[in-house]
């Protein structure tokens, strides 16, 4: 009998976390398990879709929410759902997933539970939040994070035990993200000979990309053009970011994308990955980016410096003097992207395999 597990991303939209969780899903079907998919906020979404094209079976998991109860993990209901699915083990994707199915998922008896954690963000910014976290850890067989930082906050301000604690980078599949017809996709979006910068996220304000749209305005407008901003992604800052480019004069060299299923096409039209987040773990964009062979520009948060040392550049969060006259480096030297190209691309081969993140998942979910 084939083992069977639930996935749960938080939602079926592009983004880290959903994409990881999905990509390591594939593994295990190829690996011969059986898994399933659901989602905390069950709207539609392009990755439900690409769960057919992956083997993987999307279900609603039926999350409460509109009793505070039920929302918060006291649930019965919830928890004869996921008994009826036979499981066994969940692994869930951040914190917020282990308080509102963790207790479920013991009350239906799921042999195994596991949480993996991307950011601090997410568990740092409430009281709530951070409480909760110190009292369902325990509801967790094994917990796992991205990036060493992470283990350090849980472990350091919240209490939970070091050696519950494991961390697993993410992994990549290099072969994946390569560069194709890089003409072609130039011509679709209109772009000529100039550097264009990318970036490749949820437009929510812990990215900040009204403030990477404005500082990249501004440098246009100091040069008089010269270069393209391509933002790849969609979410609750959308309408700032199109005020921002409607009302400057170098608005028209600002493209937003939208929310794509594939990203490889926009990356491979591009030339430099740009983020300007507060907060980040290892931000899985930044991975694929530089996989494509692109260097990044980025806030100096959570794993980023290590991931572009020697291999782009790295500016203080908040600091958008900086950030400026990091594009302006790139524009005034454009030989350094070539450069930097081949080092960023054998960096994620070595550093993120995905094969090995794969065996080490799978060790932990069906041991």
């Amino acid at each position: 009998m084939r083992p069977r597990i639930l996935q749960v991303l938080f939602s079926f939209r592009v983004g880290g976390s959903e994409v990881f969780g999905l990509e390591l899903s594939r593994q295990l079907v190829q690996q011969g398990v059986e898994v399933l998919c659901g989602a905390l906020d069950g709207t539609p979404g392009p990755l439900r879709e690409r769960c057919a094209q992956y083997g993987i079976e999307p279900i609603d998991l039926g999350v409460p929410v509109h009793n505070v109860f039920g929302r918060n993990g006291l649930s019965p209901g919830l928890a004869s759902r996921l008994r009826r699915l036979n499981v066994q083990a969940i692994h869930l994707q951040h914190f917020l997933g282990l308080h509102k199915l963790g207790l479920p998922a013991r009350l239906a008896g799921i042999p195994r539970v596991v949480v993996t954690e991307h950011t601090v963000f997410d568990v740092a910014q409430s009281r709530a939040g951070r409480f909760r976290t110190r009292l369902n850890w325990r509801l967790a067989d094994a917990v796992t994070v991205i990036h060493p930082t992470i283990k350090d906050y849980l472990c350091g301000q919240l209490g939970l035990p070091s050696a519950r604690v494991t961390v697993i980078p993410l992994g990549i599949e290099t072969d994946r993200y390569q560069r194709r017809d890089r003409d072609e996709w130039r011509a679709r979006l209109g772009f000529g000979p100039e550097p264009v910068f990318v970036f490749v996220g949820r437009l929510a304000p812990v990215k900040q990309v009204p403030g990477l749209i404005a500082a990249f305005l501004a440098v246009m407008a100091r040069r008089g053009g010269g270069a393209r901003l391509l933002i790849v992604g969609d979410g609750a800052e959308r309408g700032d970011c199109d005020r921002l480019i409607v009302t400057h004069p170098q608005g028209g060299l600002v493209t937003l994308a939208g929310e794509q299923a594939d990203t490889v096409p926009f990356l491979s039209a591009s030339d430099v990955f740009v983020m300007n987040s507060r907060s980040e773990g290892t931000p899985r964009a930044l991975l694929e980016a530089m996989s494509t062979g692109l260097p990044g520009i980025c806030t100096g948060v959570g794993g980023i410096p290590d991931m572009l040392s020697g291999r782009g550049w790295v500016t203080p969060p908040g600091d958008p003097t900086a950030f400026e006259a990091a594009i302006e480096r790139v524009l005034d030297d454009p030989a350094l992207i070539a450069a930097m190209g081949p080092l960023c691309r054998e960096y994620v081969r070595t550093q993120y395999d995905a094969a090995h993140v794969g065996e080490r998942y799978r060790e932990i979910l069906l041991p």
